[in-house]
């Protein structure tokens, strides 16, 4: 078979499988027996379903890249990112490697690497127990932050702030990193590294359930481009080009969470792949920059590296966050639908179900996402939107 390129995805991905065949990609899926899309199977040249972890399964691809060589391991799966770069560095396939990709998978790994390079002074501590996080804060002070090392999509996040608070807390059977809370306003940046070099896409203003003592960490909303002063941006976007290179991390799509705190910008946490919550879109909506096309393009040398795009409008997401209890009903959806500027609207509750608090980025009830003239009015149109779909709780 005479194909200009093969290519392996990690963990499926309807946006990604469609953007790579798009380019004439032929595509060597990868997934796991309980995970994978059955629609995507049907349209990719082969599939291999096991865990990303499978000893056989990189002696399996070396196998196939020995008969018909890949030209890049590409994932957007978060459990499918170290596994990828794995494989990409195995074959000598370009791209971000292993080393640097395990730090971003690690918290703790992260925080001893930039205190190594000098580059951040936040101190923490890998706990298993509320006697850890104790001594880590008679040591540091409160408040602190208790996150699981390699957690992700807001899961599992516990603020304390006393000694009492800590009595007798449980922490369940994960690995859990402890630091002191960072105070400022809450930012995401989009990156595409090309070889070395970073091209910021966007910087993201984010917005989180603040208003729920026991999970105000769930991000509930976003808006691109962030609402910020000129001098900001470019103190978070010459922050976040230096901490990219200062974790190695080289080629690809990358989403670097931050704080503006009084003394600057300082890293919460950062992955070697696009944003959730359809943050690509707003990117996409606002600047006209495709990050996943930017993904398959420039391992396949189809593309040469790029400015920072300019954003000619703004797109936002909101999330909606009803009031605990049963679903009576639903009221306003249609409405709303097909509205100019409202993109997408989507409810995953329905009428009889039992809706709970929002605990992470996995128990939201569904969404708006809109695009306007500017961050505020697409922020307004949002806020109406939430407002006037109405969810009766009995």
């Amino acid at each position: 078979m005479n194909i200009a390129h093969h290519i392996i995805v990690i963990g499926g991905g309807p946006g990604l499988c469609d953007r790579a065949h798009h380019f004439g990609a032929l595509i060597t899926l990868v997934d796991t027996p309980t995970s994978y899309e059955p629609a995507l199977v049907a349209s990719v040249h082969r599939t291999v379903l096991t865990c990303y972890d499978d000893p056989a399964l990189l002696p399996a691809l070396q196998a196939l890249h020995a008969q018909q060589p890949f030209s890049a391991v590409l994932s957007m799966t978060e459990l499918g990112l170290l596994p990828a770069a794995r494989i990409a560095d195995a074959l000598g396939l370009p791209g971000t490697s292993p080393q640097a990709v395990e730090r971003t998978r690690d918290k703790v790994l992260m925080r001893e690497w930039l205190k190594k390079q000098a580059f951040s002074k936040v101190v923490n501590s890998p706990v298993s127990c509320s006697r850890d996080i104790r001594d880590f804060a008679q040591e540091h002070g409160f408040p602190v932050i208790v996150k699981p090392r390699s957690g992700v999509g807001s899961q599992s996040i516990m603020r304390f702030d006393s000694l009492e608070q800590l009595n007798e807390f449980p922490l369940s059977k994960l690995d859990y990193i402890v630091e002191p809370l960072l105070c400022g306003p809450e930012f995401s940046v989009e990156v595409f590294s090309f070889g070395g070099r970073h091209m910021i896409a966007a910087v993201t203003e984010k917005f989180t359930n603040d208003n729920d003592p026991h999970n105000p960490y769930v991000e509930v909303g976003h808006v691109v481009p962030a609402r910020i002063s000129d001098e900001d941006r470019q103190a978070i976007e010459d922050y976040v080009r230096r901490f990219l290179t200062v974790m190695e991390i080289s080629d690809g799509c990358s989403h670097t969470e931050l704080r503006l705190t009084a003394n600057g910008p300082e890293v919460i946490e950062t992955h070697t792949r696009v944003g959730g919550d359809s943050i690509p879109t707003l990117v996409r909506q606002a600047t006209g920059c495709d990050l996943l096309d930017l993904a398959v393009q420039w391992p396949l040398g189809l593309i040469e590296p790029m400015d920072t795009p300019k954003a000619n409008c703004a797109a936002a997401i909101r999330f909606f966050t009803p009031t605990p209890g049963k679903v009576k009903a639903i009221t306003g959806v249609h409405r709303w639908r097909g509205m100019p500027g409202v993109l997408k609207l989507h409810l995953s509750i329905k009428e009889g179900v039992m809706v709970g608090e929002p605990r992470d980025s996995f128990t939201r009830s569904g969404y708006v996402l809109a695009t306007a003239p500017t961050a505020c009015l697409a922020l307004e149109l949002c806020g109406r939107v939430v407002d006037g779909v109405v969810v009766d709780i009995e």
